[in-house]
């Protein structure tokens, strides 16, 4: 359908008519049909909500990875989610120089492999901090020695744990590391133009910035993309049973460490008492010897209890349980 032209265009083109300066042919409409280019030597596999679906498993699984980095090597590191492609395998590992990192893995699940690339700066960088650096730039650009991918096979293991725990949501996989690779051309895991979904993350460690590259074929894919819909993504696994999250809760807190502490007594000097003070000074206290003693859990009066001893050590009887309200800040 051609536009609807406002009331000063119309003017506009009436005056342009009057004057001469436009004729009545450039003024006609057509309505053409838009076509949009269709290249078949790389067609779209996946749609739009289905490429977002796995943009979604992505920022979360980079949201994982930076925070355990962050803990891992003590420094601030940031992970986002750069861009997303379908391209074929070939353009992928043409666009990856040498040297580089890569480690393939697979799954029982899946039919097929997957490939992680990531920058040698980062991984460098990581190195570096691991070993107890400062995690600078590393001038030199090589390929990892033994020691070296020994040592990052532990960081793999681990990035591989959290995009399982990513995409539990969706399809859950147990992942398994198959190799480790320097030169991007001895990994063929699929044909070379089978189209592939390549989401690219940002990495920055420190002052060092690079990316990661998560590969997917197609074919791998395929087999998953009737799940790959928002929806699949927000819905619960399974339904909270009633109580369930209170026991959760509780769960959790039973194993929380608390602070206990006995007063047997108080009392109020001022300060030249306080410097006068001597071996052998007797302090009174405002309770008498046979009044219980106040049993606080962290920071605040619980119990009244009785001073003794038991098994050779110091030890208290709890004689009265406080009541007090609960205020506001969960006392």
């Amino acid at each position: 359908m051609a536009d609807i032209l406002s009331q000063n265009e119309v003017d506009t083109l009436l005056k342009a008519l009057a004057a001469g300066d436009l004729s009545a042919e450039e003024v006609k409409v057509e309505e053409t049909k838009k076509v949009k280019p269709y290249d078949f030597t790389r067609p779209s596999k996946f749609s739009k909500e289905q490429i977002r679906t796995i943009e979604m498993v992505h920022e979360n699984f980079a949201r994982g990875v930076s925070n355990y980095f962050s803990a891992r090597l003590r420094s601030f590191v940031d992970i986002t989610k750069a861009s997303t492609d379908q391209i074929t395998y070939n353009e992928f590992i043409r666009s990856i120089s040498s040297p580089s990192f890569l480690f393939v893995f697979t799954a029982e699940e899946l039919n097929g492999n997957v490939v992680i690339e990531i920058n040698l700066k980062v991984i460098f960088s990581i190195i570096d901090k691991l070993l107890g650096g400062g995690g600078g730039l590393y001038q030199k650009i090589r390929p990892l020695t033994e020691i070296e991918n020994s040592l990052m096979r532990n960081e793999i293991i681990r990035i591989l744990s959290i995009l399982k725990d990513s995409w539990s949501s969706i399809y859950s996989f147990t992942p398994n590391l198959v190799s480790i690779e320097n030169n991007p051309q001895f990994v063929q895991v699929v044909p070379a133009n089978e189209m592939v979904v390549v989401v690219t993350l940002d990495m920055k460690i420190g002052e060092i910035e690079g990316f990661m590259n998560v590969c997917w074929p197609s074919s791998l894919l395929e087999m998953i993309a009737p799940k790959l819909y928002a929806e699949s993504y927000f819905k619960q696994e399974k339904q909270i049973k009633p109580g369930q999250l209170r026991e959760d809760i509780i769960s959790l807190l039973n194993n929380a460490k608390l602070d206990l502490r006995v007063v047997i007594g108080k009392t109020i000097i001022n300060l030249s008492e306080l410097l006068n003070l001597e071996v052998g000074d007797v302090i009174m206290l405002q309770r008498h010897i046979d009044e219980p003693a106040s049993l606080y859990v962290n920071g605040r009066e619980k119990f009244l209890c009785s001073v003794g001893t038991h098994k050779g050590f110091n030890a208290v009887r709890i004689t009265e349980v406080l009541n007090k309200e609960i205020d506001e800040n969960g006392g």
